[in-house]
């Protein structure tokens, strides 16, 4: 099947870790013989002016159709099959990562473990909930979802409220989605919160230990959370020491650092369809 992965980030100040976890899935890339495609600022010129003005020009937004356009145009020169990551994507295992599912598409499985100090309450508690996220996408030829989630992202951003989160039309939306028609999901990229970065970069495992407890299946890349980078979570500085010292411990040690907490895997959860666990 021919196959492209491709990837889009800007090309001046690009912090050393997020070249590193670029390199990893270029890597992977041609370990499986795939074709690969880096999409600089331009990527961005595929999304229409009205949505641009829609999306108040955050980039998040703009990205999650341009990601759909891209995919799109892949597909109607030749390609049979499309492999979107995110630039904050870091392969830690290319041998045993896998996106060979069965179905037409795919998105990623989210487990998000946070702090939150909800009203009233002094000291912060761990929440950690499911989610769908778009961070890992694919998209087999003429697939059913690929039409319907643009027209969706269009339809969405005309009626986004004032306030709004970047992942409205991405992982708000794909979550909302997933609770009512159960979408196919890769388990074997997860998403590091900070808490979870910061346990790798200082290593700790406490919450380590609670995301795989919930993830339920072995991993093999992950997405790093690009947005904290260069701000503070709760106390904790997320400055690009913080993701360095996080890749080194996960590429050090092919994912053990994480997996060596999975206690038991989990067959499958509610309304979620878990593909390539292994």
């Amino acid at each position: 099947m021919r196959t492209i992965v491709y990837q889009s980030y800007r090309t001046h100040n690009v912090p050393a870790w997020i070249t590193r976890c670029l390199s990893t899935v270029e890597a992977w890339t041609d370990r499986k013989k795939f074709e690969y495609k880096f999409i600089d600022d331009s990527f961005f010129d595929l999304v229409p002016d009205w949505y641009k003005q829609k999306a108040n020009g955050n980039k998040l937004l703009i990205t999650d159709l341009a990601r759909l356009e891209a995919a799109r145009e892949f597909l109607s020169n030749g390609y049979e099959r499309t492999i979107w990551v995110d630039a904050d994507v870091v392969i830690f295992d290319a041998e045993r990562f896998e996106v060979d599912v069965a179905e037409e598409y795919a998105f990623c499985r989210e487990v998000w473990v946070h702090k939150a100090r909800p009203f009233g309450v002094t000291l912060p508690i761990t929440r950690i909930s499911n989610k769908v996220n778009n961070s890992v996408m694919v998209y087999v030829k003429n697939n059913s979802m690929l039409e319907f989630y643009r027209s969706a992202c269009e339809r969405l951003i005309t009626t986004m409220p004032s306030r709004f989160d970047g992942g409205y039309v991405s992982t708000t939306f794909l979550t909302w989605l997933n609770k009512r028609m159960p979408l196919p999901l890769l388990a074997n990229v997860g998403l590091f919160s900070p808490v979870i970065l910061h346990d790798l970069a200082t290593g700790k495992d406490r919450y380590v230990r609670m995301f795989m407890q919930r993830f339920g299946s072995h991993i093999h890349a992950a997405n790093l959370c690009s947005t904290f980078n260069n701000g503070r979570y709760m106390g904790r500085e997320m400055n690009d020491g913080v993701y360095d010292r996080a890749i080194a411990a996960l590429i050090g040690s092919c994912g053990d650092v994480v997996n060596k907490h999975l206690e038991k895997e989990l067959p499958s959860l509610p309304n979620l369809r878990i593909l390539a666990t292994q």
